[in-house]
């Protein structure tokens, strides 16, 4: 009797979620070798890279690459295609060398939102990291959020470097002592964030915001969304020219006011008059919640009509421009999605 392979799966194993695709980015081993990536899209399309990589973070890397390269919804036509034209033996033989985790344990690997154990200690490493410009876990939550329900998709080669106190462009790894403690602070990073563009997936959207709350003398209590609301603007930072329509809308400016007055400095002559007691900053952190599912509406259909756009266009060497447009309009493509005009 043959005796079954071992595989390791690491814990850098996640989902990516995006305009409504969702990929699941699997990264395994058997004792001794070197990590294998793949990328399973919705519909079951397996993608397997040729190359094997040293680390599984290096493997996360060359995903992130790949899926920013292509886009969403471009990677998931590719795999289809590429599905289809692989012989079903090949494919019987995958998934014979595959040993997959329970789903429960699949989920908590990938989008299973952190224990409070666990948020503590990112808190504690962020906090000791050797950077003053590293973000706390109240930080991070929202400059997430923003990064989740935003006007596009940003990569994580793009956000990550900010969240251990680096440039843009800067490293996405973790400065941590051991490959160990990377791909754990690294894996805890990216579940957090899974679970928030999980959240908002559910219908109704599931919101969870995460901040502190600070003891007053002779005062109390009061929730401090201070530094959530910090976190949201650097996310907004990041293209702050893709966010102005919503800012330029009478009700988007509305939604981010609580934000935009809790997070951002010189925001408004005002600021000073309304956020100077803790009871008028608990009062404006109470609003975020219901801005935050607001905002995520409003960008909503810009995102699956970018999602739609860029997959049209892949397509359009295929596709004559007095044909129907492939997004499913009924328009032709040089009206539709060939057309450089605004987004349908």
């Amino acid at each position: 009797m043959t005796k079954d392979i071992e595989i390791i799966h690491s814990p850098l194993t996640q989902t990516y979620s995006d305009a409504g695709h969702r990929l699941s980015i699997q990264i395994y081993r058997g004792p001794g070798s070197a990590w294998i990536l793949e990328v399973v899209d919705e519909h079951g399309a397996s993608t397997v890279w040729d190359d094997t990589f040293d680390t599984d973070a290096a493997a996360l890397e060359a995903a992130c690459l790949a899926i920013e390269q292509e886009g969403v919804a471009g990677f998931v036509t590719q795999a289809r295609q590429t599905a289809k034209a692989a012989e079903p033996e090949s494919l019987r033989k995958l998934e014979a060398l595959k040993q997959s985790p329970p789903l429960d344990q699949k989920y908590n690997m990938m989008i299973g939102p952190l224990s409070e154990e666990e948020l503590d200690e990112l808190d504690q490493f962020l906090l000791y990291l050797d950077n003053v410009e590293s973000m706390t876990v109240d930080m991070l939550d929202g400059f997430l959020h923003a990064i989740a329900i935003g006007p596009e998709t940003v990569m994580p080669s793009q956000w990550l470097p900010l969240v251990w106190g680096q440039q843009e462009g800067g490293g996405t790894m973790p400065p941590a002592d051991t490959l160990e403690q990377v791909n754990h602070f690294l894996c805890l990073v990216m579940r957090h964030y899974n679970s928030i563009v999980f959240g908002f997936g559910q219908k109704p959207p599931f919101v969870e915001l995460l901040w502190t709350t600070t003891e007053y003398d002779d005062l109390g209590e009061f929730e401090d969304a201070e530094m959530w609301a910090y976190g949201f603007c650097q996310g907004v930072k990041l293209n702050p020219s893709a966010w102005q329509p919503l800012l330029d809308d009478a009700k988007g400016a509305g939604w981010f006011r609580p934000i935009g007055l809790l997070g951002k400095e010189n925001f408004s002559p005002d600021q000073d008059e309304l956020t100077r007691t803790p009871a008028q900053r608990q009062a404006l952190a109470t609003q975020i919640e219901d801005s935050v599912r607001q905002i995520h509406t409003f960008w909503l259909p810009l995102r699956q009509a970018v999602a739609e756009r860029q997959q049209a266009q892949r397509m359009s060497s295929k596709v004559g421009r007095n044909e129907p447009c492939p997004c499913g309009s009924g328009k032709k493509f040089k009206k539709c999605c060939g057309s450089p005009l605004a987004l349908h």
